[in-house]
């Protein structure tokens, strides 16, 4: 019997989504519940599938029908996850992040591309201080939970089982090579939190907000040293032999808007920041290319200023100090 090829070519893209330590007869056994043998023959298109099973494989691996089918349209579907609780918030948060990094990292080819309109939350997870304000920026101006409607923030009220989730989900992103595109505008954001919730008087002293400036200052070095050595590694440690490869980019046309392209193995996730801090991912080809496609014509137009352009790099790294500088002046003279 003829194999039925659009059949063998479905089950061919869920093969292609699939971490290479994971067997795709079992994974197809597992989800419609049959024998591996009659996973075989569905695979190789001897055993036409059902309905039911389309729908059960479309789902479970995030695949649209268009896309099954091989059909062409304009429809891309994204997966993700809406509403937060506040008793799990951070902890839900920090494992979804975990989750992402850590089947990134099950890949023996693999980077990222950011396009940064902000500093991503993951990269304040070495300095629990920005992480914490960065999280309670988050439950208290964005979710607007009931229990920090009054809440002051203090560097003091770290949670230590969240400092040592972030920092885990920091060091798998740091095992990851990664190239990113940052603007003058990237630091903006944080800045304005600080600024506002000084002008508001949601920090707990003086002490919170000089702390806060400190560590953004590590961080900018910290970041400034990798740039310069092209690779990441911890805060407070020395690059690895097998450290993964940075690339950073300056650009100041284009406004980032935090997209996210990974390349893993042969194929692409696009993650889009969506409704101001959640992500949501497409395993689309078309979609993902596209995407890609983006990304190597900004970083076309971007300043390379990792490695090279010694001069390139030390002005930007010292606008970004100049900003940050002039709101802590700007703080002082209030506090």
């Amino acid at each position: 019997m003829e194999p039925n090829l659009a059949q063998v070519l479905f089950f061919q893209q869920i093969k292609a989504l699939l971490p290479p330590n994971l067997s795709v007869v079992d994974e197809i056994a597992n989800v419609l519940d049959i024998s591996t043998d009659s996973a075989y023959r569905r695979i190789r298109g001897e055993k036409p599938i059902s309905f039911d099973d389309l729908q059960k494989l479309s789902t479970q691996y995030q695949i649209s029908v268009d896309q099954a089918l091989n059909v062409k349209s304009n429809s891309f579907i994204f997966s993700g996850s809406l509403g937060f609780q506040p008793n799990d918030f951070c902890t839900r948060y920090l494992n979804n992040m975990l989750q992402q990094f850590e089947a990134m990292c099950s890949y023996e080819l693999n980077h990222i591309y950011i396009l940064s309109n902000d500093i991503a939350p993951f990269v304040y997870f070495q300095f629990p201080e920005l992480s914490a304000l960065t999280f309670f920026y988050y439950q208290k101006s964005i979710l607007h939970f009931e229990a920090f409607k009054e809440l002051k923030f203090s560097v003091n009220n770290l949670d230590p089982d969240l400092v040592k989730l972030g920092k885990k989900v920091q060091k798998l992103f740091n095992q990851i090579p990664s190239t990113e595109i940052w603007s003058y505008e990237t630091i903006n954001s944080i800045l304005r939190h600080i600024s506002f919730y000084s002008d508001t008087g949601v920090f707990n002293s003086k002490e919170d907000i000089a702390c806060i400036f400190d560590k953004l200052d590590e961080l900018v070095t910290h970041i400034e040293k990798q740039a310069e050595l092209g690779l990441k590694f911890n805060y407070g440690e020395l690059p690895s032999e097998n450290a993964a490869p940075f690339m950073l980019y300056n650009n100041n046309l284009i406004t980032g808007d935090n997209c996210v392209l990974a390349e893993l193995g042969h194929k692409k996730l696009t993650y889009i920041n969506h409704n101001l801090i959640n992500f949501m991912y497409t395993r689309d080809e078309a979609f993902n290319q596209y995407t890609f496609q983006t990304f190597k014509n900004a970083i076309s137009k971007s300043t390379q200023i990792s490695l090279v352009s010694e001069k390139e790099r030390a002005k930007f790294f010292a606008g970004i100090r100049k900003k940050i500088q002039a709101h802590k002046e700007m703080i002082n003279h209030f506090w």
